[in-house]
């Protein structure tokens, strides 16, 4: 099946979590290794309906990591956040101390399907 293939008729409740990250090297193993322990976290919840990673091989951009994880609807995103910020407070995890130590520089943002205009025909 292949990966983010979105009908923009059909997904126009789908909401995409586009997170962009500046990685530094020294950072990779770790910043890697808690990506992984929140995926398997958000994959339980419901509402969650896939993921994806990408690495910068080329071009200008400051970020080398980006992830989108799919959700289906707004309220099933809006209460993931939520879900997220009750684990990561049981598990004593702090992204805001997290990343500073590692260097890592972060975009995160929510976004919905657009319909493209097409032109009409003459």
């Amino acid at each position: 099946m292949p990966l983010f293939t979105v009908d923009v008729d059909k997904d126009s409740q789908r909401r995409y979590r586009i997170d962009s990250f500046s990685v530094p090297a020294a950072a990779r193993v770790e910043f890697d290794a808690t990506m992984q322990r929140n995926l398997a976290f958000i994959e339980t919840l419901p509402g969650f309906l896939e993921h994806a990673v990408f690495e910068k091989t080329d071009g200008p951009s400051n970020f080398n990591i980006v992830t989108i994880a799919v959700w289906e609807s707004q309220e099933a995103i809006e209460k993931a956040i939520v879900a997220v910020r009750q684990y990561y407070e049981r598990i004593g995890f702090n992204p805001a101390e997290a990343t500073a130590r590692w260097g890592v520089a972060a975009e995160v943002g929510q976004y919905a399907t657009v319909t493209p205009r097409r032109e009409r025909a003459a």
